[in-house]
């Protein structure tokens, strides 16, 4: 009688075991990826106490679960749905680092993509605006927050280019992607001492610019040196 039960339970004990130890390489390997990750980071100079352990607690594979760890840690641009691109996660320390984002700071976030970024910064303490112009990206990212239960992001449909009705101040800005202009609506939406960080694309040249509202309301622009990121589209799309 016992060994019937035994014979028809599922899986062997071969099974659990190959499942645990699979389950364990993929852990060793997360682990490993995200700690040369954090390594390289400190090398190139990024050793903010705050901003590393943001990534280091804030698992990338829950926004982009396609991919190996290797991967989701490499300096690459990883591919989505709709056409878009995940910027590689050196690139957004880069951006992290220029934004210098506190607790308790409003953020305006202008292309969601896979919702990494707009977590981090919530990890970082502020509190998060972040627009998509595709529902298919906006959904994915929107399950990704439940998953990992961050609730200070409020994820929006729709073009964070456009002039919006609601006129709020926000304490940082930052646009995922390249702009032949920056629009003057979204200047006037920061706050004093206030920071926008966008692309700007020039001929065939792309450059990352952060702008600084002074106490004047005047904003200063820096240039920050060649981006990769490709041109944001405008609008929205009739499907996806």
């Amino acid at each position: 009688m016992g060994g019937d039960r035994v014979m028809h339970s599922g899986a062997t004990l071969s099974d659990r075991t190959l499942a645990d130890r699979t389950l364990a390489d993929r852990t060793l390997a997360d682990d490993t990826a995200l700690a040369r990750f954090i390594l390289d980071l400190r090398s190139r100079g990024l050793t903010d106490p705050a901003l590393l352990n943001a990534f280091e607690r804030l698992p990338r594979a829950v926004f982009l679960p396609r991919f190996s760890p290797t991967q989701l840690y490499s300096p690459l641009a990883m591919p989505l749905p709709c056409g878009e691109e995940a910027t590689d996660p050196f690139t957004l320390a880069r951006h992290l680092v220029l934004l210098d984002i506190r607790p308790g700071q409003r953020v305006l976030e202008i292309g969601t993509g896979s919702g990494f970024l707009a977590a981090i910064m919530t990890r970082l303490g502020a509190r998060v605006t972040t627009y998509e112009r595709y529902r298919t990206l906006l959904r994915r990212a929107e399950s990704a927050f439940r998953d990992i239960g961050i609730t200070e992001v409020m994820p929006m449909f729709g073009d964070g280019l456009a002039r919006q009705e609601r006129g709020e101040g926000f304490d940082r800005i930052i646009v995922n992607g390249a702009l032949e202009s920056v629009p003057q609506h979204l200047v006037d939406r920061l706050s004093t001492n206030a920071v926008m960080l966008a692309h700007r694309r020039k001929g065939l040249e792309t450059r990352l610019f952060l702008w600084k509202k002074d106490l004047t309301g005047h904003p200063e622009a820096t240039d920050c040196g060649p981006s990769r990121l490709g041109l944001m589209r405008g609008g929205l799309p009739a499907v996806l």
